[in-house]
C-alpha cells in the first residue's frame, strides 16, 4: 500500500512538471515538442500550418520563404509579400501595410509597427507573448508545451492556445514574428 501511495505521488509530481522548449537555445520563443505545425486555437477556430525551412503551408495560409522574403497567400485569396531588412520586415499582407521592427527589450524582444495597417506593439519571449497585434490584445504564457492565455478583440475576450514548432527557430526573428501575426489574425 505504501509503495502504491509513493508511486502515485511521484506520478502526480511528473504530471505538473513544466515542459521544456523543443528549441532551448532559441531566445525569441519556446517551441512545442513533437509538432511540425504552428497552431493558433480559439474557442471557435483553429489556424494551422506546417512549418519548414522553405515556408509554411496549411488550410489558412501558404507562404514561401526565400531570399529574405515571405510570399504567398492568406486565407487562399489574400496576397502576402513581405521582405526582411535586418531587424525589420515590410510589405503588404492582404492588401494592407505591414511593417514591423524587432528590438531587444530586457529579456524580451519588442515588435513595433503596423500589422494589417493598424498600429501594433507586442513582446516575445520563451516565457510569454503579450501586447497589441492590430485590434487585439494578447497575453499568453508558456507552460505544458504551449502558450496559453487570453486574447481580447473589442468586446470579445477568449482563451487561446498557441503551439510553435521547433522548425520556426530556423527563420529570422522578423519572419517568425510576421508568421505569428498572420496566424493569429481574427477572422
Amino acid at each position: 500500500m505504501r509503495r502504491v501511495l509513493v508511486s502515485l505521488l511521484v506520478l502526480a509530481g511528473c504530471a505538473t512538471a513544466p515542459v521544456p522548449s523543443a528549441a532551448p537555445q532559441w531566445k525569441l520563443l519556446s517551441a512545442t515538442p513533437d509538432v511540425t505545425e504552428i497552431q493558433f486555437q480559439t474557442s471557435d477556430s483553429l489556424n494551422r500550418a506546417t512549418v519548414t525551412d522553405a515556408g509554411a503551408r496549411g488550410p489558412f495560409l501558404n507562404l514561401t520563404r526565400a531570399s529574405g522574403r515571405l510570399q504567398g497567400t492568406l486565407r487562399v485569396d489574400q496576397p502576402v509579400d513581405v521582405t526582411v531588412n535586418g531587424t525589420e520586415i515590410q510589405g503588404r499582407v492582404a492588401g494592407d501595410a505591414f511593417d514591423l521592427t524587432l528590438m531587444p527589450d530586457g529579456d524580451e524582444t519588442r515588435a513595433t509597427g503596423l500589422t494589417r495597417g493598424m498600429p501594433s506593439t507586442f513582446w516575445l519571449s520563451p516565457q510569454r507573448i503579450r501586447g497589441n497585434i492590430g485590434a487585439c490584445r494578447f497575453d499568453v504564457i508558456w507552460g505544458a508545451g504551449n502558450y496559453t492565455g487570453g486574447r481580447t478583440c473589442g468586446a470579445r475576450s477568449e482563451t487561446v492556445t498557441l503551439r510553435i514548432p521547433a522548425a520556426l527557430a530556423s527563420w529570422s526573428e522578423p519572419e517568425a514574428a510576421a508568421l505569428l501575426v498572420m496566424i493569429t489574425i481574427r477572422s
